[in-house]
């Protein structure tokens, strides 16, 4: 795309309507476009900071992130009445952030809080990971402390669960059961310093593969990179024209274009101008594999909620 943003993040692709959302998160935005027709919507939602926007089965309402909380949204009501509560995370903590997301095979959202931001640090120990599900949609904490909680994906099986919590610089894994949505036996799948990653680059946001392999952005460096993750090594590695990449998905007819978000949240005037690109959506074609498709959140009764 030709167009930037300040903070493009949290990209998904929705295959029953051939449309692309993500966010700009600083600006507050929720997207929306079509690829057959190019038709290009948008939310601003002024409420707090937005990084996670994703589809609701059976649904025309989407799912977004907004400070620490969650709320369905309406893109054509105005204003306010388009959200509608679904839960507050992180209580006590009002500068907490809700930071990615996404949703299991059987419809459960798992997002995680990341704690007070400044410039490019982070209040360190202050975020978890938590696993929303029906009838009642109450929080259950899975995972506490994490400093960044970040990219989320499942093996093609749905038994491991993959997670970033960018502070450790660690691409991990869980066991992972679908039928009560536990975690356990937590392991390092790929340190990303062990691979020359520079000093100031953190693991990002991730997708899967449809061979199982992951994907994963590196912010501040420049890079996505793709991990084996049975023999835990980094078996690609892709450079793009800007240094804050951070997060991507697979979109597309077949699923076969990765589509990768960037930034210039932070980045200074002579920065921006040697990197003109930096804030703008790739897409990246012909890289030998493609994704399978995203999993959606069970909401029932989410148009009349």
């Amino acid at each position: 795309m030709n167009i930037s943003f300040v903070h493009a993040e949290s990209p998904v692709w929705d295959s029953n309507r051939k449309t692309l959302y993500w966010v700009d998160a600083l600006q507050q935005e929720v997207h929306a476009m079509k690829f057959d027709t190019m038709e290009h919507k948008m939310k601003r939602i002024e409420y707090g900071e937005v990084n996670i926007v994703m589809p609701i089965a059976n649904s025309k309402r989407l799912l977004v992130a907004v400070r620490a909380q969650l709320f369905l949204l309406d893109m054509d009501k105005p204003g306010d009445y388009a959200l509608r509560l679904v839960t507050s995370l992180d209580e006590g903590k009002p500068d907490n952030i809700l930071n990615e997301g996404k949703a299991d095979a059987r419809g459960r959202f798992w997002g995680g809080t990341k704690g007070h931001q400044f410039n490019d640090t982070v209040e360190p120990d202050q975020g978890s990971l938590y696993c929303i599900e029906k009838p009642y949609y109450n929080k259950r904490v899975a995972l506490r402390p994490v400093t960044i909680s970040n990219g989320i994906t499942w093996s093609l099986n749905s038994s491991v669960l993959y997670y970033i919590d960018s502070s450790t610089k660690m691409i991990e894994a869980f066991d992972f059961d679908l039928d009560t949505g536990e975690i356990s036996h937590r392991r390092v799948i790929v340190n990303i310093t062990d691979y020359g990653a520079s000093s100031p680059a953190i693991p990002d946001g991730m997708a899967i593969d449809r061979d199982g392999m992951l994907w994963v952005a590196l912010m501040f460096e420049g890079a996505i990179v793709r991990i084996n993750p049975d023999l835990r090594t980094i078996v690609e590695a892709y450079r793009l024209p800007v240094s804050l990449t951070t997060s991507l998905t697979w979109g597309g007819d077949h699923l076969e274009d990765l589509i990768v978000t960037t930034s210039r949240r932070n980045l200074d005037s002579k920065k921006i101008k040697d990197e003109p690109l930096a804030g703008s959506i790739f897409i990246l074609h012909g890289l030998g594999t493609g994704g399978v498709p995203d999993n959606l959140f069970v909401f029932d009764n989410a148009d009349n909620y």
